[in-house]
């Protein structure tokens, strides 16, 4: 979208656009793939996760070293399956809110009482009910306490509390999680 088209942009068109959503296993590649390629398919499937247009989602050494982690399997003859797409994605997705020794906990965690095509299905349905849910309520508070003028500015504002209140919300809970 150009510069232009979002200043021209009404609120209530932007909320339109403002969609995305995780895949679930059966929308997985079947094949296995080599790391290039996994890096291409992570790309595409987490693009929205990009603040800066070079930032890069995934790297050959951040997938290289979620395997020495323990993250996540290590590949098999150098190929990728399903499995290790979902963990990357899951991963991917929750390493702007959570250090990666959570991550990993909340994984095997939930990986140790389903499978990890669970996992995923269970996540996907989550992150988008969770993302709507929140687009929503930014929605409503800030048509019901700002002008038009100020409309995207506070839902902008809105938004980065939110985040900041989720991130500490998560981070405690996983330190509970961790006692237990």
């Amino acid at each position: 979208m150009a510069k232009n088209e979002k200043k021209d942009m009404k609120f209530e068109d932007y909320f339109k656009i403002v969609k995305h959503k995780l895949p679930y296993w059966d929308e997985l590649p079947e094949i296995d793939l080599y790391m290039d390629q996994v890096i291409a398919l992570m790309e595409k499937y987490l693009s929205f996760h990009k603040t800066e247009d070079d930032t890069k989602i995934i790297t050959n050494s951040m997938i290289n070293n979620y395997v020495k982690l323990g993250i996540m399997p290590a590949p098999v003859k150098k190929k990728y399956s399903r499995e290790h797409i979902a963990y990357l994605i899951i991963i991917c997705s929750l390493k702007q809110a959570l250090p990666i020794s959570n991550i990993k906990d909340l994984i095997e965690i939930r990986v140790k009482r389903t499978s990890i095509e669970e996992t995923l299905n269970f996540f996907s349905d989550l992150y988008d009910s969770v993302f709507n849910t929140v687009l929503a309520i930014g929605k409503k508070y800030s048509l019901k306490n700002s002008s038009d003028d100020e409309l995207f500015s506070d839902t902008a504002l809105f938004m980065a509390i939110g985040s900041n209140a989720s991130k500490y919300i998560a981070s405690q809970i996983s330190k509970l999680n961790k006692i237990k």
